[in-house]
């Protein structure tokens, strides 16, 4: 069956992973850690600019949108080229190149989300991805009821057919929206497939098996700090 969407505590594990699968070329192994933190917001602003026409953005304008000084976004932005110029500001196409370059999103991230509760819904129907070049292949659930159909083409399989799935598919990224009692076990099983990225909105601290790098998501946290931040705009 077809659905139509509504728009047209374990130790770290070591393992062998398999070789990546057509890679885009990541140049970014220079930039300091707390740089390469601020890139994805330039990138998302500049963006913005530029799908309104902006052809040139001054660092005042940039810092502006992001709460960032002048200094720092010239200093950051500086890594990547002559793209600024006195008085008039910096090539908005360019330096959106520059920086897809370094984050390695110049090319194609083949990507299986796992859970398809409330939060992994939305995430299914999030535009962004493929905008960015991440390509979602399949959805992964335990509910035999969700299992066996596709939605917006993209199908939904079993996760007891993880293994017999994803050999196939390219896979690269994995978005986990499941429990947090199922997460470790599922990150450790994608380690044994090749998959090198997993993006965890399960609300707990994974292990990652060596040669596999985990990004965690923890909205309550995030929510933490909004509170944080609005508690002590005033003080």
């Amino acid at each position: 069956m077809k659905e139509k969407s509504e728009r047209n505590d374990p130790d770290s594990v070591k393992m062998e992973v398999k070789a990546p699968v057509d890679l885009p070329s990541v140049r970014s192994g220079t930039i300091p850690p707390a740089t390469a933190n601020r890139l994805g917001l330039y990138l998302r602003e500049l963006q913005q600019f530029q799908r309104s026409g902006v052809k040139t953005i001054k660092s005042t304008s940039l810092g502006n949108r992001l709460g960032l000084s002048d200094s720092q976004i010239r200093r950051d932005l500086a890594l990547f080229g002559e793209f600024g110029k006195r008085g008039v500001g910096y090539d908005v196409s360019g330096l959106v190149g520059a920086l897809r370059q370094a984050l390695g999103t110049d090319g194609k991230w083949n990507a299986i989300l796992i859970g398809l509760g409330n939060l992994g819904n939305a995430l299914l129907r999030y535009r962004g991805f493929n905008q960015q070049g991440f390509v979602l292949q399949a959805v992964f659930d335990v509910d035999q009821n969700k299992v066996n159909r596709e939605i917006d083409g993209i199908p939904i399989y079993a996760i007891s057919e993880l293994e017999k799935r994803v050999p196939s598919m390219g896979v690269q990224l994995a978005i986990l929206a499941v429990p947090a009692s199922e997460a470790q076990n599922l990150v450790n099983r994608l380690a044994l497939l090749g998959v090198l990225g997993v993006l965890n909105f399960a609300p707990i601290g994974l292990s990652p098996p060596t040669g596999i790098q985990t990004v965690d998501v923890d909205l309550a946290v995030e929510l933490q700090r909004l509170v944080f931040a609005v508690v002590n705009s005033n003080r």
